[in-house]
């Protein structure tokens, strides 16, 4: 939403000041391959703290950021501490649930996460506007966070059981991840279906606003519609695995969750872009709720580790795609972007078709 804000403060391009999300992701991809080791020595809810405790201090210091580099530097903590309390919290649910409320935890958990697109897209333009984008880093982002830490250091209780902090091998954990064919296909469908979503979020508002020469607050409104539709995504597949199973769900929604994207990028009438562009977020929603459901369930020994490489594979896409995307910005156009996005989510389609499975038993 910020991206054009930031990029006249510091006078680069949007395509380049999008690649402090590219900076994140790739930092991203090395912590959570590390986390996939720590996970099986550590306890998770003690990574899970540190983890949001990073997110506090890139919050800090991207809003202080006296420059290109030094948000560069900042945002990248974003990465490291996402790529820390995501995948924890994640496993955490193999601690606390049993497993027929596990998938519509995990929707529930996704859509809050995708909550924080709803509340802060008006926040941010409010906040913007009247103070500039630093203070939407230093009068949301930091006290969020700062919540965020303190509810995962006091107000967890007890798991029924506890994962991670033994004497577990972590070289026996990476191979079991690698040399299972559906866990690494998971792996790999999950960087697609990343790389097309995470392009969608960083230039979906900067292509409303060039394309259509629309305000930021109509940018952060479609922004908040989209958000809504995730949220509903999100909580409404982990309903339909019950019914459908996490294999076939996520087979069924890959295809239109990225081909709606193609499709918006596309159009050059404003309703209708907007319309494809909030089914896209509603289908994105549900995809990331079955996708992260189906390789919660892949490997329950080394779930901590399963969950932190599929961190490290979606930060990778989300870097991929930023990157890419960013690349077609500076060569070429939207259009071009949303063509991206589709081909890659049809990639995935064909991934977790032939080579995953469900290890629940229903396919």
């Amino acid at each position: 939403l910020l991206l054009i804000d930031i990029a006249a403060t510091f006078g680069t391009s949007v395509g380049v000041t999008g690649q402090i999300r590219t900076t994140s992701a790739t930092v991203a991809v090395v912590i959570a391959l590390l986390m996939a080791g720590l996970s099986v020595r550590f306890k998770h809810k003690h990574l899970l703290i540190v983890g949001l405790a990073f997110i506090v201090v890139s919050a800090l210091g991207s809003g202080l950021a006296p420059n290109y580099a030094a948000i560069l530097v900042f945002y990248s903590l974003t990465g490291v501490g996402m790529s820390m309390a995501n995948p924890m919290s994640q496993s955490i649910l193999g601690e606390y649930l049993p497993l027929d409320r596990r998938a519509s935890t995990m929707g529930w958990m996704l859509g809050a996460s995708a909550s924080a697109y709803l509340i802060g897209a008006p926040v941010f333009a409010y906040i913007s506007g009247v103070g500039g984008w630093r203070w939407a880093f230093l009068g949301f982002v930091l006290p969020m966070a700062a919540l965020s830490l303190t509810f995962a250091a006091y107000g967890l209780p007890r798991p029924r059981m506890e994962e991670g902090g033994g004497n577990g091998s972590v070289v026996a954990a990476f191979r079991a991840v690698f040399t299972t064919a559906s866990a690494a296909a998971c792996l790999l469908g999950n960087l697609m279906i990343n790389a097309s979503w995470s392009t969608h979020l960083s230039y979906s508002s900067s292509m409303l606003r060039q394309r259509f020469t629309v305000s930021t607050g109509f940018a952060s409104m479609s922004t908040i519609v989209g958000a809504t539709c995730f949220i509903v995504g999100s909580v409404w597949s982990g309903r339909l695995v019950s019914r459908f199973g996490r294999k076939r769900l996520t087979v069924l929604l890959a295809a239109p969750a990225g081909l709606l994207l193609l499709v918006a990028y596309n159009l050059g009438y404003l309703p209708l872009v907007l319309v494809m562009s909030w089914l896209g977020a509603l289908f994105n929603g549900m995809l990331y709720s079955a996708t992260s459901s189906l390789a919660l369930e892949q490997l329950p020994r080394f779930r901590g580790t399963m969950m932190s490489i599929s961190a490290a594979t979606g930060s990778l896409g989300s870097a991929i795609g930023t990157a890419f995307g960013g690349w077609i910005l500076v060569n070429y156009y939207y259009p071009q972007v949303g063509w991206f996005m589709g081909a890659i989510s049809l990639v995935a389609v064909l991934i977790y078709h032939f080579f995953s499975r469900d290890p629940t038993g229903k396919q």
